[in-house]
């Protein structure tokens, strides 16, 4: 009786595991210190606390997440906001929904010790980058604003080996962010200089932002609700109690667990999106109108097309 008895709790409980909805969110890139709300969301149980899974996806390609979200081979991709906004000006059925990270993180760096210390002293120097035809307009739009012309600086593709370039003295500058490659530079031994983008005529941005097929709101709305929801929980545990966050973070992937990655959450910590928000219309408004100018989008799309907080906890017509 007793073994009819757990065979039976087993079946219900597998049942029960089995009727919970999963969501399959492709992450931006490799796992790192930016996720961590996310995976203490998973390891805290408070997704499942929500009645939902959330499967983690890593891509092979930081270009492939938005595709693979409107093709709906996943559910939600996490992506630059200026990636998405590319996409969408190629056509490919997405809208945003919620923020990770709602500011910026991107920049150039360069060394003190090769005689950098202000973005002025970058001319007539090289500039190594990774991504085409992106960076060498990001950069370029910084360059220009500190007055160096174009044909001022040489701009040299190192593909992914831009810290390598960087330390080996093949370049002077490489296209960086600033929660992660200048931490590696000082602990290599050198003294990184960064200078931001936003600082330089690049206007702010959402660096990563949840996308999804605009079906899946009218299919799956609630359960993208709860994540949100949940995902903005774990954001405000994650700031609050970041000693916690970090472990949990660190028991998932130990791998991680060393001072680069320990020093680059502290340095996001403050970057993290409060309540997942990514809804400032005048973010949404400059970012189009650069990359209108820079030849990146073709147009601007209504912002009523871009993105939705209707999904948002705390957003209009939801109440706390």
């Amino acid at each position: 009786m007793r073994g009819a008895l757990a065979l039976l709790m087993i079946g219900i409980c597998t049942a029960v595991a089995s009727a919970q909805p999963t969501l399959h969110l492709s992450l931006d890139f490799f796992v790192n210190p930016n996720h961590v709300p996310l995976v203490i969301c998973q390891e805290f149980g408070y997704f499942a606390e929500a009645g939902i899974g959330v499967d983690l996806f890593v891509p092979a390609n930081p270009s492939d997440p938005v595709k693979l979200a409107a093709s709906r081979a996943v559910d939600i991709a996490l992506t630059p906001q200026i990636n998405y906004l590319i996409a969408r000006s190629e056509g490919l059925p997405l809208i945003a929904v919620g923020a990770l990270i709602d500011r910026g993180l991107g920049g150039l760096l360069g060394l003190r010790e090769n005689g950098v210390e202000a973005i002025e002293d970058l001319r007539g120097r090289r500039i190594g980058y990774s991504l085409e035809p992106l960076e060498p307009i990001l950069w370029r739009t910084m360059l220009g604003c500190a007055g160096i012309a174009e044909g001022e600086v040489q701009l040299i593709n190192v593909g992914f080996n831009t810290m390598q370039a960087l330390l080996a003295g093949s370049v002077d500058a490489i296209g960086a962010f600033r929660n992660f490659e200048p931490i590696q530079v000082e602990l290599q031994g050198s003294e990184p200089v960064f200078f931001p983008q936003e600082a330089h005529c690049i206007p702010e941005t959402y660096e990563l932002i949840f996308v999804v097929h605009p079906g899946l709101i009218d299919e799956r709305g609630a359960e993208l609700a709860a994540f949100l929801d949940t995902l903005a929980r774990g954001i405000e545990r994650t700031t609050k109690d970041p000693d916690a966050a970090f472990e949990a973070f660190v028991a998932a992937y130990p791998d991680l667990d060393d001072e680069l990655n320990r020093r680059s959450f502290a340095a996001t910590l403050p970057l993290y999106a409060a309540g997942a928000r990514h809804d400032d219309l005048g973010v949404w408004t400059t970012m189009q109108v650069y990359l209108v100018e820079h030849g990146l989008i073709d147009g601007r799309l209504p912002i009523e097309d871009l993105f939705t907080d209707t999904l948002l906890p705390w957003s209009d017509g939801k109440g706390e």
